[in-house]
């Protein structure tokens, strides 16, 4: 059986290591807090956004590499509606809205129920702030679609940009109800 002084020795050990524990995290947020301080007084970034800028950097020519390939497999077969939803969606990723849409008519013009080009300029549209016509390019995709997923999310979201909460939840529950049958 313990002791009550083996006790009380083991808990002031033990606190003495919590405490030690504690400045120990003290010092190293010190020393990096100073460190941010030190580079930001220097002119430059602190080490966190270094990192962000050069992850952003990165992604930037990634996308741009992306980009360019979908170009040039369109330059190829130029009659190939998925290389040109593909193209769509990397221009609105990148936030070039007016190509994007572009390219989103462009595929409709080959295939003019193809789903997810609707859906892509079904989003242009959205963030170009042309809701109405939005929504209806959405709903046509929806009934459209084999794999309505993102087409509800989308629509749940415009729903919710305009207010109307109990639409948007109901988008979003038919895209999860969608997703867990394991559709896409």
């Amino acid at each position: 059986m313990i002791s009550g002084r083996c006790l009380q020795i083991c808990f002031t050990v033990w606190a003495g290591w919590r405490i030690l524990i504690v400045v120990f995290f003290l010092l190293v947020a010190t020393n990096l807090l100073f460190a941010a301080e030190e580079s930001q007084s220097a002119g430059q970034p602190a080490p966190t956004e270094m990192v962000e800028q050069s992850t952003a950097q990165s992604s930037q020519a990634s996308l741009d590499e992306a980009i360019n390939l979908a170009r040039q497999k369109i330059t190829a077969d130029p009659s190939s509606v998925q290389e040109q939803v593909s193209l769509g969606f990397l221009l609105l990723k990148k936030g070039a809205l007016a190509e994007a849409q572009k390219v989103f008519d462009d595929a409709l013009a080959l295939n003019n129920s193809y789903h997810d080009a609707l859906t892509g300029k079904g989003i242009v549209l959205e963030r170009m702030g042309k809701d109405k016509e939005a929504e209806e390019l959405l709903q046509k995709a929806l009934v459209l679609n084999p794999n309505p997923v993102r087409t509800h999310y989308e629509l749940g979201f415009l729903y919710e940009k305009r207010g109307d909460y109990t639409s948007a939840v109901a988008e979003y529950k038919k895209g999860i109800e969608k997703y867990q049958q394991g559709r896409k």
